[in-house]
C-alpha cells in the first residue's frame, strides 16, 4: 500500500492531482499476466479551506494492489508539497523513511526525509507560459519519480478531466514534469 498526500493551496488544482491520479489507477493501470488481470484498488479523500483560491487545500490518495477499508491517511509515505503553508501544515507529519517532492521555488524548507526538488511553477511559467498547468508538470513528475501508475494510465485519466482545448497545453506540462522527475529519479529512487 502507498499513500500520497498532495498538499497547496486553493487554485493550484491540487485537488485535480489527486483525483487524477486515484483514477488512473483504478480505470487505467490494467496488468494483464496470461490470462489474468491484475487491478489496484486507490481512496481518494480530500479537505480544502474556506475560500475557493487560496485557503489549504490537500487531496490523499491512497493505492493498493488489495481492497482498501480504510481511506484515510495518516502519515503518507509521499508527501507532494506546493507551497510553504501546506509545507508547515503537514511535514511534521512525515517519518524520516517518506518521501518528499517540493515545488523548489515556492517551498524553501529542507526536512530530514528523502527530498526531490521539481520547479514546477517556474517551469509552466516560464517555458509553458501558463502557471496554471503547474499542477500538471509536478504531476508528471510525481509520475515519473515514483512509478506508482504507468504513464499512459496517468495521461489519459489526465487528459479526459480537463477540457479538451487544454489537452495540448496539458500533455506538455506533463512530459516537462515527467522529464525532470526522471532527472531526479536518477539520483533518488523511490523503494516504495
Amino acid at each position: 500500500m502507498v499513500d500520497i498526500r498532495f498538499a497547496g493551496f486553493g487554485g493550484q488544482g491540487i485537488i485535480l492531482m489527486g483525483i487524477a491520479l486515484a483514477r488512473a489507477t483504478v480505470l487505467y493501470d490494467i496488468v494483464k499476466e496470461g490470462d489474468t488481470v491484475k487491478r489496484k484498488f486507490a481512496a481518494q479523500t480530500q479537505s480544502y479551506g474556506p475560500s475557493a483560491r487560496g485557503g489549504q487545500s490537500r487531496c490523499d490518495v491512497r493505492i493498493s494492489e488489495s481492497e482498501i477499508y480504510y481511506p484515510f491517511i495518516d502519515v503518507p509515505d509521499i508527501l507532494v508539497v506546493m507551497s510553504e503553508q501546506a509545507y508547515r501544515k503537514y511535514a511534521g507529519r512525515i517519518e524520516k523513511a517518506s518521501m518528499m517532492i517540493l515545488d523548489s521555488d515556492l517551498v524553501r524548507q529542507n526536512p530530514s526525509c528523502t527530498v526531490v526538488r521539481i520547479p514546477a511553477t517556474r517551469i509552466a511559467k516560464e517555458q509553458l507560459e501558463a502557471r496554471i498547468v503547474a499542477n500538471m508538470v509536478m504531476l508528471g513528475a510525481v509520475q515519473a519519480i515514483t512509478n506508482i501508475v504507468s504513464w499512459d494510465a496517468l495521461l489519459k485519466s489526465t487528459l479526459e478531466m480537463v477540457p479538451e482545448s487544454t489537452h495540448e497545453l496539458n500533455r506538455k506540462a506533463l512530459d516537462k514534469g515527467r522529464e525532470l522527475g526522471k532527472e531526479a529519479a536518477a539520483t533518488c529512487a523511490y523503494g516504495g
